[in-house]
């Protein structure tokens, strides 16, 4: 290895499945006690002051996924008890299923890429001047809840904007990714936000669509993404956005809204963030002084995913 690098024991998936349990706070803190020591469930369940079923239910989760493992058994109180525990440090979603297996990477730190002036503006505070993420992804949660009761179907969509926002890093700290049922509320939470979704799926962007120039309106029961700066409003399924403003109760802080009118928007979104970085950093056309761009995604290759995008403003 080189000066100052490390070398973090990792496990890859090749499955955002695998991944899924640790969206939820439970199987994390789990996680993070299984990391530091072996234990069974009746002790973990006392340890984090969890419901013991509800131990029982993400330990088989996590152990189904292969995030920990059994490392022994011993009796206990007349019963054959497992003790389970967690040999990573972090984990890392890989394409290829031969590539699934126990492994380790390189973190080198100092290896940020250097940000050209507008862009580094933009990304700012989300990573810092040392290059560091510091904010929090918030999707909303698979399972009903809000007042429509809905299913968020975009968390899968946060591992492209991770690793996106990943390779202009040089620190990340986890967790990284949380559920918006794990947040409070925006007014409450003193940290950077990124949320991805619109209100209907993801509650803090229902908090927050008041507070921004491209919110998300109701007319004739549908809903619409309206510009403020241009007054336009945009009907397509397709139409993404993002949008960067003050956190309303922390002005150190700020929050990144990145949301469609469906899934479809929400990729385009991303996609333009992606592939058109520059330019989605830059001003919104009709009103420079706020950092909100909408896209239109595109499918060129006509497979039926979107792989492109225009942008409208």
């Amino acid at each position: 290895m080189l000066d100052g690098e490390k070398r973090v024991p990792t496990k890859r998936v090749d499955s955002v499945e695998a991944l899924k349990p640790l969206l939820n706070e439970s199987a994390w803190q789990i996680v993070k006690l299984l990391r530091r020591q072996e234990s069974y469930p009746a002790e973990i369940a006392k340890k984090l002051g969890l419901n013991e079923q509800t131990v029982y239910y993400y330990v088989k989760q996590l152990k189904a996924s292969g995030l920990i493992e059994v490392s022994r058994t011993e009796e206990k109180q007349g019963a054959l008890a497992k003790f389970f525990r967690c040999n990573y440090d972090s984990f890392s979603l890989v394409a290829s299923a031969e590539n699934a297996r126990k492994a380790e990477f390189t973190s080198s730190p100092g290896t940020a890429k250097q940000l050209e002036p507008a862009l580094k503006e933009f990304l700012e505070p989300f990573i810092t001047e040392g290059g560091r993420f510091d904010a929090k992804i918030v999707v909303g949660s698979p399972d009903p809840h809000g007042e429509l009761k809905a299913r968020a179907r975009d968390g899968h969509l946060a591992v492209e904007l991770a690793a996106f926002l990943g390779s202009l890093c040089n620190e990340i700290n986890y967790p990284l990714i949380y559920l918006d049922t794990q947040i409070p509320s925006v007014e409450k939470e003193n940290s950077n936000l990124i949320l991805l979704g619109g209100p209907i799926t993801n509650r803090l962007a229902e908090e927050l669509n008041e507070h921004l120039s491209i919110r998300f309106a109701s007319s004739g029961g549908q809903w619409l993404v309206k510009s403020k700066a241009s007054d336009k409003e945009y009907a397509e399924d397709a139409t993404g956005f993002i949008e960067k403003i003050r956190h309303p109760s922390y002005p150190n802080r700020a929050i990144l809204v990145i949301a469609g009118k469906r899934n479809a928007g929400t990729r385009a979104a991303i996609i333009g963030l992606i592939k058109q970085t520059h330019e989605m950093a830059k001003p919104n056309k009709f009103d420079e002084r706020l950092h909100a761009r909408i896209v239109e995604g595109l499918d060129l290759d006509g497979d039926g995913i979107i792989d492109d995008v225009e942008i409208k403003e």
